[in-house]
């Protein structure tokens, strides 16, 4: 089960008691108490999916129909102080006949959305006028791509972490970012023994906008997991996003990275990563083509087990965890708008990175509308043909999000 949020530190509090301690200081602090509330905001939004998964083997196919009902609730700023609270909510509409990892339901394919209610950030953040953002509690976390830290948004339950965040922006095209965090709470919360991850994760990114056509990041985490030691780790690296220039058909990214064991891993291991891509707009369609490595050497691999994987490496799901001889990931890729339906057809060639192993391919089209400015939809569909690793894999998805 999730732990509790932590308690917010003390000085706020103190700050803001101290703030009150004269007349003059208790109606200026009446009038920032007053601020912070009328600049208060409420807000609902609702998704509702239903995912198919049929799995060439034992398993029944899987048919999840959920709907996940969020409650925001923003304050203003008293003092610079500010807060955060999220509740999230998911449901089952009719059928549950699948697998959430915590229903027992076990005859059938996964689909990681269990059901109930969760606190998904509670914090408070402190902001100045100098560029400092200092954020303490449960909160939702997105780097870059998010292919190393992310919040897995696709899930019905999202992942968040709990601990303290300071951002500072140095100048118009220069910031940092550096994270401490004790817990993650994981999408196969709030109840299932996988909930969360204890631990302390420590996380560094600096980013610079060297011009409008290029921008380059550095980051480096230190993953200490209390109870999931294969996953105890140091990642350093790079990523470079570049383009002709501010208006060009022609846009790249390149990132590239090392991973150690670290802390109380049970195996030593030193793994690279690269990432290139490469993208060319022609008039309303754009094409590209990538290659993601993740190194392996038959014993382990190059892990990212915070990131938000649903969004690397096919649909279909089918490389949560890099397999031990490491992932070659060869895409193509088409987008296009026919009106105003926004249309994306990928192709994905998947073979190990040590040895000649030919994982399999997969095939993905995704197809969004947005009805209006509160209500969108999404139709979606994967299919993993496999060749040396796991089995024939399809998934469909239906999902409706309407934002109050």
């Amino acid at each position: 089960m999730k732990t509790p949020v932590s308690a917010l530190p003390f000085a706020i509090t103190f700050a803001l008691s101290a703030a009150a301690s004269s007349p003059a200081q208790a109606n200026s602090a009446s009038e920032q108490l007053g601020q912070a509330l009328t600049q208060s905001s409420v807000s609902a939004h609702f998704r509702y999916r239903l995912e198919y998964v049929d799995q060439d083997n034992q398993l029944d196919d899987a048919f999840a129909s959920t709907l996940r009902s969020r409650l925001s609730v923003n304050t203003g700023k008293a003092y610079g102080v500010s807060a955060l609270l999220q509740v999230d909510n998911v449901s089952l509409v009719g059928n549950d006949n699948y697998n959430s990892t915590v229903n027992g339901k076990t005859d059938y394919s996964v689909v990681a959305d269990p059901k109930g209610t969760d606190i998904n950030q509670a914090l408070l953040r402190y902001q100045n006028d100098s560029g400092t953002t200092f954020s303490a509690g449960r909160q939702l976390v997105n780097q870059l791509n998010q292919r190393f830290l992310g919040g897995v948004g696709w899930r019905q339950n999202e992942q968040t972490l709990d601990g303290y965040r300071l951002q500072q922006t140095f100048a118009s095209n220069f910031s940092a970012e550096l994270g401490h965090y004790y817990n993650v709470n994981r999408v196969f919360g709030p109840k299932g023994p996988a909930a969360d991850q204890h631990g302390s994760f420590n996380t560094a990114l600096l980013q610079w906008q060297l011009n409008p056509a290029h921008q380059l990041a550095a980051f480096g985490y230190d993953f200490d997991f209390d109870n999931w030691a294969a996953r105890s780790s140091r990642t350093v690296g790079a990523d470079y996003q570049g383009q002709l220039n501010s208006g060009a058909k022609l846009s790249w990214q390149l990132a590239l990275a090392k991973q150690d064991d670290a802390h109380n891993a049970p195996l030593s291991f030193s793994h690279h990563y690269h990432r290139l891509s490469l993208s060319w707009a022609l008039d309303s369609v754009t094409l590209e083509a990538g290659q993601e490595r993740l190194a392996g050497d038959g014993q382990s691999a190059f892990q990212t087990p915070l990131a938000t994987l649903h969004a690397f490496s096919g649909f279909a799901d089918m490389f949560l965890t890099t397999p031990n001889s490491g992932l070659r990931d060869n895409w193509l890729q088409a987008n296009t708008k026919l009106k105003d339906v926004a249309l994306t057809l990928a192709y994905h060639r998947f073979d190990s990175d040590a040895g000649s192993s030919k994982y399999g391919d997969e095939w993905n089209a995704s197809a969004s509308y947005a009805v209006n400015k509160q209500l969108s939809a999404l139709l979606k569909l994967a299919h993993y043909n496999a060749d040396t690793l796991a089995v024939n894999t399809t998934k469909v998805w239906l999902m409706l999000s309407y934002q109050l």
